[in-house]
């Protein structure tokens, strides 16, 4: 035990001047360690920063453009003689090529709520709106919406008529044009729709007859004497 003393005696002096020279180095690697830290939390601070503002700013235009579009909507809704292309228009200017998306997400909010305004009127609108986006089915069902607030409401009908003779559906075409004539007082609006009534019956016939339709020359060829007439063989029985 004696002879290692001085052996234990060297390491212990070994190790305190080891660590002695290390502290310094230590406290600079904790010092950079501190300052590296605090360079990206300021740069993570200021990246949120900057996208919190832009994303402030792009809510708030966005929320700006909603607002006019439905002062739009309002105009519209309340002046009968204002007209779908005069309103696509104006938004158009707002919101260029996202036109028909907003208009659309601007009536789907304006309808979710209780309002004073022409709700039929604005179903028909929403209608338009769907079938522009090529939203066949939900264009129906608005303009039957519109209907079932304002059975007179003739825009509605008119665009649903029209909507169901695109899609080739004659018979629901037909029925609604049935409800308008009975329920039509003014006298030229009547005359439209019997003039409607007259062109699906004329397209209904037309189809019928096209089904229907024969070869002429398969019932001649198979009649006695065609080849003497006409120099072709006789159709065979089979």
């Amino acid at each position: 035990m004696a002879r290692l003393a001085p052996t234990l005696h060297m390491y212990s002096v070994v190790y305190k001047e080891r660590a002695r020279m290390m502290e310094p180095i230590e406290i600079h690697l904790s010092i950079l360690a501190v300052i590296l830290i605090a360079i990206l939390a300021i740069g993570l601070l200021n990246t949120d920063s900057t996208e919190g503002e832009a994303m402030k700013v792009g809510i708030k235009e966005h929320s700006e453009l909603s607002i006019q579009c439905e002062r739009l909507v309002i105009r519209y809704l309340l002046n009968p003689k204002d007209t779908f292309g005069n309103l696509v228009a104006n938004v158009q200017k707002l919101a260029g090529d996202k036109t028909l998306e907003l208009l659309c997400d601007t009536l789907n909010g304006f309808l979710s709520y209780d309002s004073t305004y022409r709700l039929d009127r604005a179903y028909a609108l929403r209608g338009m709106v769907l079938e522009k986006l090529e939203r066949v089915d939900e264009a129906e069902i608005s303009y039957s919406s519109s209907l079932l607030l304002n059975n007179h409401n003739k825009q509605a009908r008119k665009n649903l008529i029209d909507l169901h003779m695109a899609t080739g559906d004659l018979d629901k075409a037909l029925m609604e044009v049935e409800k308008a004539v009975r329920i039509e007082g003014d006298r030229q609006e009547r005359a439209y729709f019997l003039s409607v009534r007259k062109r699906i019956f004329e397209i209904k016939e037309m189809a019928k007859e096209e089904k229907n339709k024969v070869n002429p020359f398969k019932d001649l060829a198979s009649r006695p004497g065609y080849a003497l007439v006409t120099g072709h063989p006789k159709a065979s029985s089979g």
